[in-house]
């Protein structure tokens, strides 16, 4: 479960927008720093502590945000500075989707596909696929740029992803501030 920090409600909704314009250009990904940057930047609220401590909670609590928006599989488009999304989305797939997943990095590049399928403005006629977008990686000397000049790359193996036998905690979040309720059901940053 993610730690909720007071300034996740301006920052969670900032970083959907930018994996939202990140996902608009096919084949584009963007580090967890450069995510930490820009959502800084777009609310103006910084955090005391290093984006280290929070990024991971961040990036977990925009793809519970953007699975309840109905938008596809977002935080499958954030990445580390080696392009690899980690083993951090493991545990993201699990809270969203109930999913076990084997190979993260597979999971990651088929999801990111269907990001670019639902919102890229620059979409093949073929509606793309995982192959093609390793080879545009690699033809390439330099990595897709995200949105504000950060870079990524989009990696490509099997997967193997069953349902998990037991069903994921739910956490509840408020519809208004995207923050995880308390028991009580009443946010308390809104209420």
């Amino acid at each position: 479960m993610p730690r909720i920090l007071p300034q996740f409600a301006r920052w969670t909704p900032a970083a959907l927008e930018v994996l939202r314009e990140t996902a608009g250009r096919y084949g584009s990904t963007i580090t967890t720093y450069a995510l930490a940057d820009e959502v800084t930047t777009r609310t103006g609220i910084d955090s005391p502590t290093q984006r280290r401590t929070w990024i991971g909670d961040l990036v977990e609590m925009t793809a519970l945000a953007a699975e309840r928006a109905g938008d596809p599989p977002l935080a499958s488009l954030c990445v580390g500075r080696d392009g690899t999304v980690g083993e951090g989305y493991v545990r993201i797939v699990a809270a969203t989707t109930g999913d076990v997943v084997s190979d993260a990095e597979a999971r990651a590049a088929e999801d990111r596909l269907a990001c670019y399928r639902a919102l890229a403005r620059d979409l093949p006629s073929d509606g793309g696929s995982v192959e093609h977008l390793q080879r545009r990686r690699t033809s390439r000397s330099t990595p897709a740029r995200a949105p504000r000049g950060a870079g990524g790359t989009i990696r490509s193996s099997s997967t193997t992803a069953t349902k998990a036998k037991a069903e994921p905690r739910k956490i509840a979040v408020c519809q208004s501030c995207y923050t995880a309720l308390p028991a009580t059901g009443v946010c308390d940053y809104c209420d």
